[in-house]
């Protein structure tokens, strides 16, 4: 009797998990499309971080219909490259940065003139407010590419292996790496320093053979990619704030589903959301840490005398970039 029961009892285990399994089958499904998001950063770094979110998201919200896989540290080539291959429909998506995917639309340069944003209040006003969706239309209208998110490298400031930078001054002979963008070139050279543009996937190599003296970026950024390692001056003055787009080529984007698309959009605004608090989370302590790592670090605190060297570049590229434009984004931050 006791034969019949247990056999009975496991006959009956076997069909109520093949019920649970007929329903689990039903509500998670197999990808049926897969997608290819590039970008240049170190795992776990705060952009990878986003990469990754965007991916689960995508994931859920499709019950695994849909899959992107993530490729980070430049495994399939340099910002700009990708960012042309995701234009041709080679890579799906990739995040990169404003100043490396402004080629085909002039007026998105705004994201990188000197000193224009107060704080991150700022950024979040113009890039989740209306300036923003219309500039991203017009961005997609002229490149062929959609945004879909916007992270952040949040506060980028100069790190080298010659001398604290305390005044513009400072900043006289050293070769300081700078994104492969006119108006950062520019700039550098209004503050008196040899900049010279080089990809992010080559750069390591050009600082450990003195190809360059320093780049600039926030302090998380060079914790992951270790620059501490060979360059020692941290100064907190940041010209720059990095503003990433996610972008996706639009032709694929509009072979989807209305489904599938509101997922990718809802995936996006969520990604772009959490990367960005990550991102400035790193800033906190991110000097401090850089401390423990043996970098000197300094804050300035008078920021007007660089504002003043980098003026004539704001004036030059701001006729270019559109004065209407530059100036409705000013007037966000207040």
């Amino acid at each position: 009797m006791t034969g019949r029961i247990a056999a009975v009892a496991a006959a009956i285990a076997i069909a109520v998990a093949g019920v649970a399994s007929a329903h689990a089958d039903d509500y998670v499904q197999t990808p049926q499309k897969t997608f290819r998001l590039a970008h240049g950063n170190a795992p776990g770094s705060p952009y990878d971080l986003g990469a990754n979110r965007f991916a689960e998201l995508v994931e859920v919200y499709s019950r695994g219909a849909m899959k992107v896989d993530v490729y980070p540290a430049a495994q399939l080539g340099g910002e700009q490259a990708v960012a042309k291959d995701v234009q041709l429909g080679v890579i799906d998506m990739t995040a990169v940065p404003t100043q490396n995917a402004s080629m085909w639309y002039k007026p998105m340069d705004v994201f990188v003139l000197p000193f224009l944003f107060k704080d991150r209040f700022h950024v979040d006003a113009v890039v989740e407010g209306p300036i923003g969706e219309e500039l991203f239309e017009e961005y997609r209208e002229a490149s062929g590419v959609r945004v879909i998110s916007v992270f952040e490298y949040g506060n980028r400031a100069p790190m080298n292996n010659v001398r604290p930078i305390t005044t513009p001054a400072d900043f006289a002979g050293i070769k300081f790496r700078v994104p492969k963008n006119d108006i950062m070139v520019d700039a550098y050279q209004a503050l008196g320093a040899n900049p010279t543009a080089i990809d992010w996937g080559d750069l390591y190599g050009a600082l450990q053979q003195g190809v360059a003296d320093g780049l600039e970026g926030p302090p998380q950024n060079m914790i992951d990619a270790k620059f501490f390692d060979f360059l020692k001056y941290y100064s907190y003055v940041d010209p720059f704030f990095g503003v990433v787009i996610m972008i996706m080529n639009d032709d694929i984007f509009n072979s989807l589903t209305e489904e599938e698309q509101a997922i990718i959009l809802r995936a996006g605004s969520e990604a772009g959301q959490y990367q960005r608090w990550v991102s400035a989370k790193s800033h906190v302590d991110g000097m401090e840490r850089l401390k423990e790592k043996g970098v000197e670090v300094n804050i300035v605190e008078d920021r007007q005398p660089f504002m003043d060297a980098v003026k004539p570049v704001v004036d030059k590229y701001k006729a270019e970039i559109g004065s209407e434009l530059v100036d409705n984004v000013m007037a966000a931050g207040n």
